[in-house]
Order: C-alpha cells, then sequence, then structure tokens
C-alpha cells in the first residue's frame, strides 16, 4: 500500500515526467509527426515511442512496474511475477493521447500517466502540452489544474447536459450500430467528439463537460482520466477491467447526473 506521503511524491514524478515529455512533443512537432504504421483506422506516429522513451526514463527511478501503450510491460523481471488481477503498483502510461490529432497539427491531444494499484487509481497526470494544460489527481486529496483546485459541473439534468464521447478503433460502423449510437445520445443538450479520452475525461472533471462515456476503448487511454474524475469528486464506472490490455467501457460523470439516464438517453 502506498503512503499519503509517497503518493505525493509519485504525483510530483509524474508531472515532472509529462512536462518533459509534453515539452519535446511541442518543441519537436516537425520531427516527430510522421506516421509509422497504420492499420484501419489506427495510426502509430514517432512522436509516441519518442514521447514513451522520455517517461519511462523519468518514471523508471520510482522502482515501480511500467505498462505502456507502445511498449507494453516495460519492466519484465517485475511484471512476469505479476498475475493479470495483482494488486501492486503499476504505472500506466499513454505518452501520447490522440495522436492523430498531434499528426494533423489538431491542438486536441496530450501526454496521459496513471498509477494504479489493481483496479484502484491512485493518481492521475494528463498534460495537454499545446494549452499548457497539466490537469491532476490524487485519490482522496482532491483534483487540480495548473495546481487550482478543480471541481464537476453541477448539471442535473441529461437535457441540459454535454457529452463527450469517441469511437474506438474496433467501433462497429456499420447502419444499426450508428443508429443505434444516435439514438443512446440524442438525449443530450450537445455532444462532442475530442479525438482524446484523456482530456474528455479530464474536462468533466473541471466542468467543461457533463459527461463522458465509450464502450471498447483501452484502458491505458482512459487510466489517468478516470483518476483524475474521482479525485475531483465525479463518478466512474469502468467495466471488464482486468489488466491495462483490456477494452473497457467507460461511463465518467459529474456525480449528479443520473447514470441509468445516460446509458439508455
Amino acid at each position: 500500500m502506498i503512503s499519503d506521503k509517497k503518493a505525493g511524491e509519485l504525483l510530483h514524478l509524474a508531472e515532472s515526467a509529462a512536462l518533459l515529455a509534453g515539452a519535446h512533443l511541442r518543441n519537436r512537432r516537425g520531427e516527430w509527426r510522421g506516421v509509422t504504421a497504420a492499420t484501419g483506422h489506427d495510426v502509430k506516429i514517432a512522436a509516441d515511442r519518442h514521447s514513451e522513451a522520455l517517461i519511462v526514463e523519468q518514471l523508471a527511478a520510482s522502482g515501480i512496474a511500467l505498462y505502456s501503450e507502445e511498449a507494453g510491460a516495460i519492466d519484465t523481471k517485475r511484471t512476469a511475477r505479476r498475475s493479470k488481477k495483482a494488486a501492486g503498483p503499476l504505472w500506466i502510461i499513454d505518452p501520447l493521447d490522440g495522436s492523430l490529432n498531434y499528426h494533423q497539427g489538431i491542438p486536441l491531444c496530450c501526454v496521459s500517466i496513471a498509477l494504479y494499484e489493481g483496479a484502484r487509481p491512485i493518481l492521475g497526470v494528463v498534460y495537454d502540452f499545446n494549452h499548457d494544460e497539466m490537469f491532476c489527481g490524487l485519490a482522496g486529496r482532491g483534483a487540480w489544474l495548473n495546481h487550482n483546485p478543480v471541481e464537476p459541473s453541477r448539471t442535473e439534468l441529461v437535457s441540459r447536459a454535454v457529452l463527450a464521447t469517441g469511437f474506438p478503433v474496433r467501433t462497429d460502423f456499420s447502419g444499426p450500430a450508428l443508429s443505434k449510437f444516435v439514438g443512446e445520445v440524442q438525449g443530450f443538450r450537445k455532444v462532442r467528439l475530442l479525438g482524446s479520452a484523456a482530456l474528455s475525461l479530464c474536462y468533466v472533471a473541471c466542468g467543461r463537460v457533463d459527461a463522458y462515456r465509450e464502450d471498447g476503448i483501452m484502458f491505458w487511454d482512459v487510466a489517468a482520466g478516470c483518476a483524475v474524475v474521482e479525485a475531483a469528486g465525479g463518478t466512474v464506472s469502468v467495466e471488464k477491467y482486468e489488466h491495462p490490455t483490456s477494452p473497457v467501457h467507460v461511463l465518467a460523470t459529474n456525480g449528479r447526473l443520473p447514470s441509468d439516464e445516460i446509458r439508455e438517453s
């Protein structure tokens, strides 16, 4: 079990790693935006690997095992002894959430770093390097934007709420599936697709949007954002989580909207 004091130290470490990677992503965009792989709706660019290397080098000082979107389990000796449901601490890293946005020059992308013990979030750090916005959350202590406390909105009606969502790479884009999606979200005042799950969740935490939902999203995409929402006082439901490689169903709200109506709206 990580103590409160240790968690605070690790939060500062994660912030430093995110700032370093974010600065490089911002300043070296011209060098790093090239596509290295493209499969279906998924795109990988050089920036993902470069950012990952910087983050891993910083977090390695903690002695805690790491799992990153690009390289998977990085600390092999530690992770080899972990079962899928082990409760030991684990860094979960998405070195660049919103890779296509980054490649296209759309300023909605970020560095995402989380620390979990099993399925329990300890902390989350999401750095929007384009706007120099650092979202942080520490379980039981609160959430902050550039070190100023944040909290979710007070919207109570779905008809007055703004929903953030997205289409994961495995999304079924058939006519019936899209019709079902429209039926599920049409009750909201507005719907926004930002192209970054981590930022979408942080926008719930600070009240810019009222809820976020996405089915079949990879856990590394949402781990840090979920931690920030919970720390801010919102509610988070993550279904089907077993391991960082798990596709999950996520619903995060301001804590005031009726969750059942969001699923059925």
